[in-house]
């Protein structure tokens, strides 16, 4: 029996870091497909195919994998997005996006139409009928993905919050910054709100440093250095494609912001809590579901998200201990080790 283990589409942001999490324990006869963007980001050699980021090859290469594998074969997706071809083999999905179903489509339907989202929730859509076995990331993606699968009852949480216990070497840390907020540029992660209750704070003569995570072409996007230079404003920006020199630059910063509006994980809190940094979080359930944050606000009151700014800040030497939160202790959770070891 031959395991294969279908990657492509994870390149980025927490699907990357996701990635890298499951490759810890994979075992060197799984074969692994993967996104050819990320092929200098990969240090496996062994059993490893590479596809490009395009829709006609991928969808070739699904009906060529579709004839390869044989039925006593196991196939895997962790891309979250089931494959749209039966396959004869056991078929397994690691659901990850909560994006997929969120109502863009009621804001602004041609965008969404013609947005690879919707070709992402047509696919699922379709393609749902092929999988047998459903691994969920989280409480909130359990919930969410048991509304669109209401006659498939095997769904079951993959644990990974053993990954993130609070890293206690991190208490004496070289603060640069005063918040980072670690996201790509993506509607939903709302970066326009953190600028303009940035720019809210610099008309109180508050200027606190913030750190960015955008790469080169998303910081232009935006045109921040000229809201930096008519405002003052102390906004800085570092990119790193590769997730483990990324995690260093959590040593210089006190606190994290997160604006995003729809996760299924939020996994920059996890990174916070680990690297022991105070968490400012919008009040919505899964920026709660494994740790407490020290400050909640309203996403949409902009005022709100000052003040809890300017709170953490007056706070800054006042480290609250968050409490641990158990992830899920039932039948329906299994850890990432017990995954690999047993299942796949």
């Amino acid at each position: 029996m031959k395991k294969y283990i279908y990657c492509v589409g994870l390149h980025q942001d927490g699907g990357l870091n996701i990635l890298n999490k499951f490759l810890r324990y994979k075992k060197n006869d799984h074969i692994l497909i993967i996104d050819s963007r990320i092929r200098s980001k990969i240090n496996e050699k062994k059993n490893i195919f590479f596809v490009k980021e395009n829709l006609i090859i991928r969808l070739l290469n699904l009906i060529y994998l579709s004839f390869k594998i044989k039925k006593e074969d196991h196939i895997i997706f962790l891309s979250g997005i089931p494959p749209i071809i039966k396959f004869k083999a056991t078929t397994s999905i690691v659901f990850q996006n909560a994006n997929l179903f969120r109502d863009f489509y009621k804001v602004n339907f041609y965008k969404w139409f013609f947005s690879k989202d919707s070709l992402r929730f047509l696919a699922f859509m379709y393609g749902k009928k092929n999988i047998e076995n459903w691994y969920i990331l989280s409480p909130i993606g359990k919930k969410i993905i048991s509304k669109k699968l209401k006659k498939y009852v095997n769904i079951k949480i993959l644990d990974i919050f053993e990954d993130y216990k609070k890293n206690e070497s991190n208490n004496f840390r070289k603060i640069k910054y005063d918040f980072i907020y670690p996201a790509s540029l993506m509607e939903h992660k709302n970066h326009k709100i953190l600028i303009d209750s940035m720019i809210l704070l610099s008309k109180e003569n508050i200027f606190p440093s913030l750190l960015l995570t955008l790469d080169d072409n998303s910081y232009r996007q935006i045109n921040i250095d000229k809201i930096i230079e008519k405002y003052n404003l102390k906004i800085f920006n570092y990119f790193e494609p590769i997730q483990i020199k990324f995690q260093k630059i959590y040593n210089e910063c006190e606190s994290l912001i997160y604006m995003s509006s729809s996760e299924t994980i939020g996994l920059p809190i996890l990174e916070a809590y680990q690297n022991g940094l105070k968490i400012i979080a919008p009040k919505l359930d899964y920026s709660q579901q494994f740790i407490k944050p020290h400050f909640l606000f309203d996403l949409n009151d902009k005022q709100d998200l000052c003040n809890k700014i300017k709170s953490c800040l007056k706070k800054r030497h006042d480290f609250l201990d968050h409490d641990n939160k158990n992830f899920i202790t039932n039948s329906n959770t299994i850890s990432l080790y017990e995954f690999f070891s047993k299942i796949i």
